[in-house]
């Protein structure tokens, strides 16, 4: 499918718009003014709803599910895990020093 272009011809001069008579020129539009161009368009366009834990959206259910489990308060623990697998809980006393605490493993 191939566009035409419309070019017309200024028949006087018209210095309102800047056209000298017989200067050639194209008229602008709207895409309003173009028969069924709305609904081309709505075909073309993605959109997505939001996405909750169960249903994909902008992002996958899973992808919501994490960033809804990342806490933004302020933390009163964070675990870190050393090399040889042991967990260690970071807190801080009233006087705001940290303390180390090994968790204990339910293994056993």
């Amino acid at each position: 499918m191939s566009t035409k272009i419309l070019q017309l011809k200024a028949r006087n001069d018209d210095s309102e718009i800047g056209l000298s008579k017989d200067e050639n020129y194209y008229p602008k539009t709207s895409a309003d003014a173009v028969v069924g161009l709305d609904k081309f368009i709505a075909k073309q366009v993605v959109t997505y709803q939001p996405a909750t834990e169960t249903v994909d959206g902008l992002m996958t259910a899973a992808d919501k599910k994490k960033l809804n489990e990342i806490k933004t308060e302020p933390f009163e623990e964070i675990k870190f895990k050393s090399p040889d697998g042991s967990v260690f809980v970071l807190s801080v006393d009233n006087g705001g020093k940290p303390v180390f605490t090994k968790e204990e493993s339910d293994v056993r």
